[in-house]
């Protein structure tokens, strides 16, 4: 065997053992420190829309980038005040609806289950007494609505956050060369290259994915509103906020839409399925192809997989960091192992320059 032979086999061997070194060390840290890690990947989320908004106005406004950022700032804040105001008296009072309105649906749903024997049995699957499963579903609900409110825990994991991202935003290119020194000085270049490409796939990424929940979420109050289904900018809201959780999300969103059609009627029930499943459809199969295909493109089944990791590793905030997670994730294997490993030694092999 030739020295270049070893040192190619040897080179192969050290690279994978690095990987899979890297990979038990991340796994680790997921499972040690993975909600600290999610809080850091959030606050770098919003840092990145923040810059995308600042560089926008700068290029367009030709404003300091400092004025820029204030001005970015103020009107992301502005915009969530507005629709608060405006919207959460409504919402807030068909949320408590809500409370009383889906655990009906829940009942309706198993009465008409029980006329049928393959219903039966799968009704006596849940609990027998009710007045157990009904505070379970309140409890549900309570849940969901107390995200809302300002609890200790939020407020701190959220100020958090933001303070992070006004840092981040404040000055990007001190904390990615910082980041850079880490590296081989004959390295630094290639890593920061890697770095700005992340910075593009997750700004793509937020800038079709805003675009997807306004749609699903505008279309959603449109047509529940055009049936008469109550509730129906609670439940758009829902199904706007879940949208940003591909895959998982409509499915979520969808049940208790139907489930208040229910107790309408079965026809309601019907058109709710109708007008959701074909917003799903145009979102799912034209309005996300047509926004995603220049910028981010995540394979459904590996999301979904991840999803599921994220999602059983830590609950609720896991699953939605997960689709901007996988992309950045994409984004270093094709730049750092498929094209500077896999293409690089494909190109010495042939002769060519990699």
């Amino acid at each position: 065997m030739h020295m270049h032979d070893i040192y190619t086999y040897a080179k192969r061997v050290a690279i994978a053992a690095f990987i899979t070194l890297l990979i038990i060390t991340g796994f680790y840290l997921l499972g040690q420190h993975a909600y600290f890690f999610l809080l850091v990947f959030a606050a770098i989320l919003l840092a990145v829309l923040f810059c995308g908004m600042t560089d926008w106005l700068v290029d367009k406004l030709h404003l300091k980038r400092g004025l820029s950022l204030l001005v970015a700032v103020l009107f992301f804040f502005g915009v969530i005040v507005a629709a608060f105001w405006l919207i959460a008296p409504t919402v807030g009072r068909q949320v408590q609806e809500m409370k009383q309105t889906i655990p009906q649906a829940v009942t309706q749903v198993e009465n008409w289950l029980s006329q049928y024997g393959w219903g039966q049995k799968l009704v006596d699957q849940v609990p027998d007494d009710m007045n157990k499963a009904i505070p379970m579903q309140d409890a549900l609900l309570s849940n969901i609505s107390s995200a809302f409110s300002s609890t200790l825990n939020f407020l701190a994991d959220f100020a958090i956050v933001i303070i992070t991202a006004l840092f981040l935003a404040s000055n990007p290119k001190l904390y990615t060369v910082g980041f850079t020194k880490l590296f081989a000085v004959r390295n630094r270049s290639r890593v920061m290259e890697v770095l700005g490409k992340s910075y593009d796939t997750l700004k793509s990424w937020l800038i079709g994915m805003l675009s997807a929940m306004a749609i699903v979420g505008v279309s959603s109050a449109i047509g529940y509103s055009l049936i008469g289904l109550p509730l129906a900018f609670a439940l758009a809201l829902i199904a706007f906020f879940l949208a940003f959780i591909p895959n998982v999300g409509p499915w979520i969103a969808g049940l208790p839409a139907v489930l208040v059609g229910l107790t309408v009627s079965s026809q309601m029930a019907l058109y709710v399925i109708l007008i959701y499943g074909g917003v799903q459809l145009v979102e799912s199969y034209l309005i996300t192809p047509l926004i995603f295909q220049k910028t981010v493109d995540l394979p459904p089944a590996l999301l979904l997989f991840f999803q599921v990791l994220l999602g059983i590793l830590q609950g609720a905030i896991g699953l939605l960091l997960a689709a901007p997670i996988l992309a950045v994730i994409m984004v270093f294997i094709n730049e750092l192992y498929i094209k500077d490993v896999l293409e690089a030694e494909l190109a010495n092999a042939s002769g060519e320059k990699p």
